[in-house]
């Protein structure tokens, strides 16, 4: 009978972890399965964290990432509610299994910690909550994997309105490197350090939140740029008691110029190498010197051109059902959205604002046909490039200076 309990405990975790050695709960309880009794048992004995606790969190953690919407129609038909039935195969199996096993072992006393006896997964949400109340919990823990450090403790940090990675247009680049990168860095591959550079209001901010904690296995750690500078040192000291769990420190904002980079330098291809369990990534306005790019994967974002918009545009209408946009519907929605900005309804040419009059669009029925109609004229407006090469002008002697737009006419005259 016990046999056949282990059996079917094994067919569910494995669907639910197909890699579980990237934790060491997940990475305990696998060696059980695979007969390891005494390490294993000694393991999650060992762990301070009651043991129902730990089972609800990594069962909340490998549904968050097999469906990452957290919708509650996934959950309720088709293969999320599957994997949510495993998930309760696991908790009801290991409510009484493992002092079952401690029963049953020769020389337990002697050879497995006595506490062992006491794991059980009673009173687990898996086996009290209904699936819409198990969906709220998903969502608490996704949430919680976004933290400040105060005082040396994680304080979790609640950020509003996070687009899930599929909520991003054109950038295709930038979201590819996104991916791979903390994606890597999620599979325990590389913490080589990212470093993004852009002009304002390009999204490298929402997109480098959204993308990191796509992957659950990262908690997320919004740090000040004093940190980076004056507390380096401390910061990874504190997150490196942790070693369990893999921490992405973000700084935002950085100004370049002004930052004193030794403590970084010290801990990325310096004296001290950087955990395994802790990366960077770096955003500002600026590009970085040699000595600080050559330690990391840098990105630059192109600037927001009359091409890059309508890349946008293809991709929103896309997402929205037409599969096959035509390039006159592109332009037309684009040349209506620069003449908006031309009559003061939006503060800048960006990313940001054009989702804004995306959405906007999107549920104006009426704006709808009028724009399709336009694509079908003999004259097809198109959004005007000198419009976009005025405003990233403006923005580029804002953030660099007149030094910049005197090499930019340089390049344009042909002058090296």
């Amino acid at each position: 009978m016990q046999l056949q309990r282990i059996e079917q405990l094994a067919i569910s975790f494995h669907l639910l972890f197909p890699n579980p050695g990237n934790e060491s709960f997940t990475a305990a309880l696998n060696d059980l399965l695979a007969g390891n009794t005494e390490n294993a048992l000694n393991a999650l004995a060992a762990d301070p964290v009651p043991f129902r606790q730990r089972l609800d969190k990594a069962l909340l953690k490998a549904l968050a990432t097999l469906f990452p919407r957290l919708q509650l129609e996934d959950f309720e038909s088709g293969d999320g509610e599957f994997f949510l039935q495993h998930a309760r195969n696991v908790a009801e199996i290991l409510t009484n299994l493992i002092p079952q096993i401690m029963a049953d072992y020769p020389d337990a006393e002697h050879r497995i910690r006595p506490s062992a006896a006491k794991l059980t997964a009673a009173g687990s949400i898996f086996l009290k909550l209904k699936t819409a109340a198990i969906l709220m919990e998903c969502r608490k823990a996704a949430e919680s994997r976004i933290c400040r450090v105060i005082n040396g403790a994680l304080v979790p940090v609640e950020i509003s309105n996070i687009r899930r990675v599929d909520g991003f247009y054109g950038y295709r680049a930038a979201r590819q490197v996104f991916l791979e990168h903390f994606g890597a860095f999620a599979a325990g591959k590389s913490n080589l350090p990212l470093l993004i550079s852009s002009l304002p209001g390009l999204g490298k901010t929402q997109m480098t939140i959204s993308h990191c904690i796509h992957y659950p296995e990262i908690t997320l750690v919004l740090a000040t740029p004093e940190a980076l500078d004056k507390g380096l040192e401390e910061l990874i000291r504190t997150l490196g008691t942790m070693p369990e769990r893999k921490f992405m420190v973000f700084f935002d904002d950085i100004d370049v110029p002004q930052m004193d980079w030794y403590n970084f330098r010290t801990f990325v291809g310096g004296a001290f190498p950087l955990p395994k369990n802790i990366s960077f990534t770096i955003a500002a306005n600026q590009t970085y010197p040699a000595n600080i790019s050559s330690r990391g994967r840098g990105f630059a974002f192109p600037i927001f051109d009359e091409l890059r918009c309508q890349e946008m545009i293809e991709d929103f209408l896309q997402a929205n059902g037409i599969k096959q946009p035509s390039a006159n519907l592109i332009a037309v929605i684009a040349a209506d959205y620069v003449e908006q900005f031309g009559q003061k309804m939006f503060e800048e040419l960006s990313p940001r604002t054009l989702v804004r009059y995306l959405e906007d669009f999107a549920v104006d029925n009426r704006k709808k046909r009028w724009m399709l109609d336009s694509s079908r004229q003999d004259v097809i407006p198109h959004p005007d490039p000198q419009v976009f090469y005025d405003e990233n002008l403006k923005l580029m002697r804002a953030v660099y200076g007149e030094e910049i737009i005197e090499k930019l006419r340089n390049k344009e005259l042909g002058i090296v």
